[in-house]
């Protein structure tokens, strides 16, 4: 049973790139971004936060925060998401995109 990772990889693990062996002669399709969590009884209550992930080439599904996750551990889901993947989401956004405006309206 995984430990309790509070978003951090595992001790002697190291997150996998977005693109391994990707072919760098045409633009990678636009990734589609799962919102998936560990299974009841994999880990703990607390740790089972709904993260954004994507798939690589490797079968492996990489969230946003930079945890790899595996597919056999996981299930989409809705839920508690998990707020450095909220963070880096929201760094991502556009800022000259209306729709996409601060707490602050601006």
């Amino acid at each position: 049973m995984p430990a309790f990772h509070d978003c951090q990889p595992e001790p002697g693990t190291v997150a996998l790139p977005e693109m391994v062996d990707a072919d760098h002669g045409r633009p990678p399709p636009e990734p589609t971004v799962l919102n998936v969590r560990y299974r009841a009884g994999i880990v703990g209550e607390r740790a089972r936060v709904v993260h954004a992930a994507t798939w690589t080439p490797r079968d492996v599904l990489i969230t946003l925060c930079g945890m790899p996750l595996d597919p056999s551990l996981v299930e989409e889901s809705t839920g508690m998401p998990c707020m450095r993947c909220i963070r880096i989401a929201a760094r991502r956004a556009r800022p000259d995109d209306p729709d996409q405006r601060g707490i602050d309206g601006g």
